[in-house]
């Protein structure tokens, strides 16, 4: 039986259920009670036909607005999409892309290929020449989205398994000399004494006390934040996981003082309106290059280098050369650090928003006390 329930930092109404034991949650897009109650009556109706053995293809496609098993891959895709339009326009238009790509590579059509006969080697096929065409980081991205894809096919039951191939099997790194890393502790404390405004040393003690994504963190509510139980919850915008963060003293404390300044403010507003407005419009390019000038750059943790793309034969390639560290690798250091200080490999998972097969099949839930244990045990970084 299905169940409605309120996400946290979600104005929507949201559904749970389970499929073969698999707990999946859902929005239904829509902040009406009524309308959301009319979602759930669907799919307990659905459940009930499926227990008595009289669910059909057609049934489903007239509850559900979707076939269960015979969907082409373009179907699919165009269901997908229309779900994450509570995304950021940024985002979907990236998802966009990435999926037109594949099915102009496939030659897709409305009528073929069908969802169940996308194969591991065409997927391999097509990350593979968007790899010797593009960039490493084009063709990662690339995989996430599909990875992103292809999950939610799995949670809503149209596809057994996903056929996305991993990284390692697809060596889409084999010929990168840049790879991410932690951070030092030494060099932790160093990136927040240079932190030029509040801003920054509150996305590099959140990134590093709550491992989170950037555009996570620059888009953060303030009701997913709650200072009393000192907790952050929030649904990541990459895979749609429900995460909840305890959170330390120091980030607690910055939190509230940021709460102070602010003034009158509604639970649904971003703690920084004005860097979300611009995340949300282009994305976090320009974050990424300021984190570097004035953050990692006076650090000393990067050389200095050229706002211009990088030449190759006299000609621009129309990126920068990678380095070692960005943003990202607070979220590197985080996990890192959970391990080093004795956090069990769920628990690092769980905190951190990941959810592979293999940990996920481990374990459903964390006790809140070993959430609460591993945090604490993370070394301070603010001097």
């Amino acid at each position: 039986m299905a169940w409605l329930y309120k996400q946290p930092g979600s104005a929507n109404w949201w559904i749970g259920y389970r499929v073969n034991g698999k707990q999946i949650l859902r929005s239904t897009k829509t902040a009406d009670r009524e309308a959301a109650e009319r979602e759930l009556e669907k799919l307990n109706a659905v459940s009930a036909a499926h227990k008595a053995g009289s669910l059909t293809d057609e049934f489903v496609a007239l509850l559900t607005r979707k076939r269960r098993s015979g969907d082409t891959l373009r179907a699919a895709i165009t269901q997908w999409l229309a779900e994450c339009k509570d995304l950021s326009p940024h985002t979907v238009r990236k998802y966009r892309n990435v999926t037109d790509d594949f099915c102009h590579w496939l030659r897709a059509t409305d009528k073929a290929p069908l969802l169940r006969d996308i194969q591991p080697a065409l997927l391999a096929g097509f990350l593979r020449e968007k790899r010797a065409n593009t960039s490493t980081a084009t063709a990662k991205l690339a995989r996430r989205v599909l990875s992103g894809f292809f999950n939610y096919c799995v949670d809503n039951s149209e596809l057994p398994i996903s056929p996305v191939p991993s990284s390692r099997a697809l060596k889409l790194n084999k010929d990168s000399k840049s790879v991410r890393r932690a951070f030092t502790l030494r060099e932790l404390k160093t990136i927040f004494e240079k932190c030029p405004n509040d801003f920054w040393k509150y996305m590099v003690l959140a990134g590093f006390y709550c491992g989170q994504r950037m555009g996570d963190l620059i888009c953060l509510p303030w009701a997913a934040v709650d200072l009393e139980h000192k907790q952050v919850r929030l649904t990541q915008s990459k895979t749609g996981k429900a995460v909840v963060v305890p959170l330390r003293n120091e980030l607690a404390d910055l939190i509230a003082e940021l709460r102070d300044k602010a003034g009158p403010v509604k639970p649904a507003d971003a703690i920084w309106p004005e860097q979300c407005e611009r995340y949300q419009k282009f994305g976090a390019g320009g974050f990424s290059n300021e984190f570097y000038d004035e953050v990692l750059l006076p650090a000393g943790l990067v050389p200095k280098r050229p706002h211009t793309a990088i030449k190759r034969d006299g000609e621009p390639t129309g990126r920068r050369k990678a380095t070692s560290v960005s943003f990202h690798c607070l979220r590197h250091t985080f996990v890192s650090l959970l391990k080093v200080t004795g956090a069990t490999q769920a628990t690092a998972k769980e905190l951190a928003g990941h959810a592979t097969d293999a940990i996920s099949d481990l374990y459903t839930h964390v006790p809140e006390r070993e959430l609460n244990r591993a945090i604490k045990q993370l070394p301070p970084i603010a001097i």
